[in-house]
């Protein structure tokens, strides 16, 4: 769709633009009587249905004289009272094709079945893709009507899930099972009671050589049918296990390739024009062979929707991927660094963050590893150097890299300069956007235009800002408008030979109203690659929906670009150009940027009360959970960016206390290398001032991040560096006990756990560091096989926690009470501790934690009889540790969790197998606890395996390391199941 035509959604919030300009419809019920229209186009309404719409089945007295009232409202709102017509019966809204998305992703969704009729598999795929497309969330998501949502939005969710099973099936067809297997467990998570997603997630496992995994599916989905409607599985489902468990050739396709494809190129860009010649070289290039390929020119000539459409043309001849990035090279925002990008890259590439090393030269040999023998597209966006790009070049023959940047890099590659554009091509540009008739009409106007905008993309787009949402176009007023006046030659933009983007950018700011103007020039204050609503708020000092609208004023002259619901991104150079104006206007750029990071660090306590309250409560919580998981998710890399900013040119102070506000949740959530990157900024910026304090509880950060990574000797290393005051003490001492703990070593543990008890009777103290000497001190005494004292330390610690109001801190003593009560034999209240943990870890996102704690309870389960359950738990736990990245002495439990169940399965040979991978993996990481456990579990599992000489010789190593570590309870199973085989 151009910018001149109408749009209207409701696959997602309510959505309306005219003329390409965004149409706020802010009052509630208006938006209700639109979104009634709008689900019966071009069909009238009856007014009575309106009316149930609004009020519902009991509507007030008046409502007929009403309704017609808000019609008049709605319709001076949208700018055309021939839009609504009102017919005999009610009133009728009257689209043009294809400007409604439900009428698109309708229309989309008949063209790919008819294509499957016709068995073009891979056109019919990319059309039920366009078709998904069309959704941006929960339909009518912000129409505040129940009559819609019971009745409508579920027909309109079950006909994208319908569409979207439908893709799979092709999918399939196609051979293309690895990629639908994740798809579908995030399905089958989602709608446990739909069969065909179960049946399609069996049939893709099998093809893949999964036959273990395909018939676990079947037991979930049985499981979840019985639960939750008593029933069993369908025929078809039951016919679809048989087949698997009798190896039907009729399920059989050569397996795909187990590489699962990345994704990551930008949409392409709308109304791209020219580059022809360009074009054809370049993809000619990439499609022949691997490349590297650098395309350079001046700023604002469009390199990155160059390379964009050129990646989305030659995607096919990579069909591992394409990987993507902004390096940020000329942004005012703080580059990328090469840690950060190969991170992000590992993890699109699936490895787990456990395995991502934090130092650079591990990176890039991890990265070019993980690209061996793989056919994948790189493209680089905004280099600015060459040390830049060096090190994320892939160094495999079958990669292709494409490079964008202002300067012409010396690298071994083919460089492709891009100039502005023809004179027939800059008027193409304007022409579409300004519709054919306008463009016809003003000719000579439209190539003037070009001509004064120096046919530069940016520049030339820029303009149409200001032409396409006038009522009426008139393109020789606004080239004399561009041809006159000071075109601020004062103002010098970094290798920007031309003035074409200057002016440009200068007639659409001096076009905007003055609060739009400020916002603009605050925007280029914002250090992070995007911003918020809220964010922009705090920079203008101003109310949310204020901010919003004038964001939608920038939006709608192309001076922000929108990049997510609720998100919206400066291009560099107006980045640049905005921080000059807020200079040149003289606003105060440091207030207002300190109001971002104070509205930063503000919701980065506030989000972390909610989840980490342990760290540090500053008040009673008002967000949900889900809402502060979901602001740190979209934030993450704007704090972090703030981070990076205040490091370098303050306030220094603000650097280490947005670490210490984001800290639990960067520790949770898998984003190492960035965060132990920022925490060494941090650490730098305290000594650059001196602050003891504030440098000792950033060492504590990183002792805690680098046992998070599962390196307990370097979190060691940390804490022993540390000489902690004040707050950071029972911090301190705290994950001193616990690496201590982890390490096997008693003594040290408990000396760190007396230490913060007594530390409990300060006036500084909260009810955390009671709580959390119990919980060491409990762990402690279990570890021991002192249950009776453990369960003591355990009870107490729990109660003081649920009256604390933690939910972290309350679901490790729920889960460390669990374990001692499963080691006492009471395996019943253990799985429920258990179960009430993983609960409370779900809600938070601590994802490490709810591994653990699946691990025991599978352990739990099994021991109390419900070996099938637990089967499916210590699974689901394996599958949690391995796509999200846990650490060796998590996953070490995970496995000897489930070589227990498989033991009690009658599966011996498969519960070594288990059993000694969780060796491995606790000796690796110098868990001696786990190795002990291993040790003892091998044992039974040997035994029954008929090989009683290798079954004492574990019981053996495992009752003398339990005896060295003071690991009480292991080193009496060992003896005992020593005493059995000898």
């Amino acid at each position: 769709m151009t910018l001149s035509q109408d749009e209207f959604g409701v696959l997602g919030s309510l959505v309306v633009r005219r003329d390409g300009r965004s149409v706020p419809v802010t009052a509630a019920k208006h938006r209700i009587v639109l979104a009634t229209l709008l689900l019966s186009a071009n069909r009238s309404v009856p007014a009575s249905d309106l009316i149930r719409r609004v009020w519902g089945d009991m509507p007030p007295d008046r409502a007929a004289q009403t309704l017609p009232v808000y019609v008049m409202r709605l319709r001076r709102t949208l700018g055309d009272p021939r839009l609504i017509h009102t017919t005999t019966t009610g009133y009728r809204i009257d689209l043009p094709p294809d400007a409604l998305d439900l009428h698109r992703f309708e229309a989309l969704a008949e063209q790919g079945a008819a294509l499957v009729a016709a068995e073009d598999f891979p056109s019919a795929a990319a059309v039920y893709e366009q078709a998904l497309d069309c959704w941006r969330g929960a339909p009518l998501a912000d129409v505040p009507s129940d009559s819609l949502h019971e009745t409508e939005a579920p027909n309109l969710a079950e006909g994208r899930l319908r569409v979207i099973s439908e893709l799979v099936d092709v999918k399939l067809r196609l051979d293309r099972c690895d990629e639908v297997i994740a798809d579908l467990r995030r399905l089958t998570a989602q709608h446990p009671l739909r069969e065909r997603f179960w049946s399609q997630l069996m049939v893709a496992l099998y093809r893949v050589d999964r036959q273990a995994d395909a018939l676990d599916a079947y037991r979930q989905a049985s499981t979840a049918l019985a639960r939750e409607l008593g029933v069993d599985p369908s025929d078809s489902l039951r016919a679809v296990h048989h087949a698997i468990l009798t190896g039907d050739p009729a399920l059989y396709q050569p397996a795909a390739n187990t590489w699962a494809p990345v994704s990551q190129l930008p949409a392409p860009v709308g109304n791209f024009v020219g580059r022809g010649a360009e074009l054809t070289r370049v993809t000619g290039l990439l499609t022949r062979a691997a490349a590297t390929v650098l395309v350079c020119g001046p700023p604002g000539v469009g390199k990155t929707a160059f390379a964009t459409s050129v990646g989305h043309a030659v995607r096919d001849r990579y069909p591992d991927g394409q990987l993507y990035v902004n390096l940020r090279g000329y942004s005012t925002s703080p580059p990328l660094s090469t840690s950060a990008v190969l991170a992000r890259f590992l993890r699109a590439m699936d490895v787990r963050a456990d395995h991502i090393p934090v130092g650079e030269e591990e990176l890039v040999r991890n990265y070019r590893a993980r690209l061996r023998g793989r056919r994948v597209l790189i493209t680089l966006d905004n280099a600015a150097s060459v040390d830049q790009v060096l090190p994320l070049l892939p160094g495999d023959p079958g990669c292709s890299v494409v490079i964008t940047s202002r300067n012409e890099l010396r690298l071994r590659a083919t460089t492709v300069r891009l100039d502005v554009l023809r004179t027939d091509e800059a008027w193409k540009l304007l022409a579409r956007s300004l519709g054919p008739e306008a463009a016809v009409a003003q000719f000579d106007a439209l190539g003037e235009l070009a001509r004064l905008c120096g046919y530069l993309p940016l520049a030339l787009r820029i303009a149409l800002g200001n032409l396409v949402g006038a009522p009426h176009v008139d393109v020789e007023s606004y080239v004399d408008e561009l041809r006159g006046g000071d075109r601020l030659s004062a103002l010098a933009v970094d290798n920007d030979d031309t003035a074409a983007v200057r002016r440009a950018f200068d007639l659409s700011y001096a076009a905007l109203t003055p609060d739009a103007a400020r916002l603009f020039r605050l925007a280029g204050l914002v250090p992070g690659p995007d911003f918020s609503v809220s964010g922009v708020a705090a920079l203008l000092d101003a109310p949310d929906d204020v901010a919003g609208g004038l964001l939608e004023d920038l939006a709608s002259a192309h001076l922000v670009q929108r990049v997510g619901a609720d998100r919206f991104a400066l291009h560099d150079l107006l980045h640049v150009y905005a921080a000059d104006r807020a200079e040149a206007a003289g606003d105060d750029v440091e207030a207002a940027r300190r109001r971002l990071f104070d509205w930063y660090l503000r919701t980065s306590v506030e989000v972390g009360d909610v989840l980490y309250p342990e760290l540090g409560v500053s008040g009673p919580p008002r967000l949900s959970p889900e809402v502060a998981r979901t602001w740190l998710d979209a934030e993450r890399a704007s704090v972090l960016a703030a981070t990076e900013h205040c490091a370098v040119h303050g306030p220094l102070p603000m650097t280490w206390k947005l670490i210490d506000a984001v800290g639990g949740y960067f520790g949770s959530h898998g984003h190492h290398v960035e965060f132990v990157h920022a925490i060494n900024a941090a650490v730098g910026a305290a000594r650059a001032v001196g602050d003891h304090d504030a440098e000792t509880l950033m060492l504590v950060w990183l002792a805690a991040e680098h046992r998070n990574l599962g390196d307990l000797r370097t979190a060691q290393r940390y804490l022993r560096s540390a000489v902690p005051t004040g707050r950071t003490v029972w911090l301190h001492v705290g994950l001193d006990g616990v690496v201590h703990l982890e390490l096997g070593d008693i003594p040290a543990a408990s000396a760190s756990f007396e230490r913060m008890m007594a530390l409990s009777d300060e006036p500084w103290a909260g009810p955390h560091v009671r709580i959390g000497a119990l919980a060491g001190l409990g762990a402690l005494r279990m570890m021991r096989g002192e249950l009776p004292a453990a369960e003591s330390l355990l009870t107490e610690a729990l109660e003081l926690a649920r009256s604390a109001d933690g939910m972290n801190v309350e679901a490790t003593c729920a889960a460390l009470l669990g374990r001692c009560r499963a080691a006492a034999g009471d395996h019943q209240q253990a799985a429920e501790l258990l179960r009430h943990a993983l609960v409370a870890w779900y809600r938070t996102g601590a994802r490490h934690a709810r591994a653990e704690a699946m691990a025991h309870l599978a352990a739990a389960l099994c021991l109390g009889g419900e070996h099938a359950e637990a089967l499916r738990t210590a699974q689901r736990a394996l599958a949690l540790v391995q796509e999200l990245g846990g650490n060796p002495r998590i996953e070490s439990e995970v496995h000897n969790a489930l070589g227990l169940v498989l033991l009690h399965l009658g599966k011996p040979g498969r519960a070594v197998a288990a059993h000694l991978r969780g060796l491995e993996l606790a000796t690796s990481s110098d868990y001696r606890f786990g190795a002990c456990r291993s040790h003892v579990h091998l044992a039974h599992a040997l035994a029954a395996d008929d090989r009683r000489a290798e079954a004492a010789r574990h019981a053996r190593v495992g009752r003398d390391l339990a005896a060295r570590g003071g690991f009480g309870q292991f080193e009496r199973l060992a003896a005992a199941a020593l005493a059995d085989l000898t």
